[in-house]
């Protein structure tokens, strides 16, 4: 009896240690893949425009025109977390979401984070 009850043991550790294995291999596979559903050309007269991600692969920032939507990556895919316009003011450029955010070359700037754009 103490070797099936071993057994079965064995047999549960192997298949939660495989499932664990499958799924972090999954979440890497897709963690920093940006599908063509949420890629935005960048307009050489709009710099803000395009599609940027952090450079922990955990969130992107959709801006299209004027208009942003911010993704979070929440273990196999990106899910919208906000939406947002872009306005000038007299100090810069905020959201309409209180965020001040800046475009250097292909780096964006939103409040102390940056986002490298991304290109496909």
């Amino acid at each position: 009896m103490k070797r099936k009850a071993f057994l079965f043991l064995c047999i549960i550790l192997f298949a939660a240690i495989s499932f664990n294995g499958c799924y972090s291999i999954a979440s890497e596979v897709s963690k920093g893949y940006v599908s063509n559903a949420l890629m935005v050309a960048p307009d050489p007269d709009n710099p803000f425009q395009g599609t940027w991600m952090d450079s922990s692969k955990n969130s992107l920032h959709v801006i299209d025109g004027m208009n942003g939507t911010w993704y979070i990556f929440t273990g196999l895919s990106y899910e919208k977390y906000g939406v947002y316009t872009i306005e000038e003011t007299d100090n810069g450029f905020v959201t309409s979401n209180h965020w001040r955010i800046s475009v250097s070359g292909n780096i964006l700037t939103v409040e102390n984070m940056t986002y490298e754009r991304v290109v496909k």
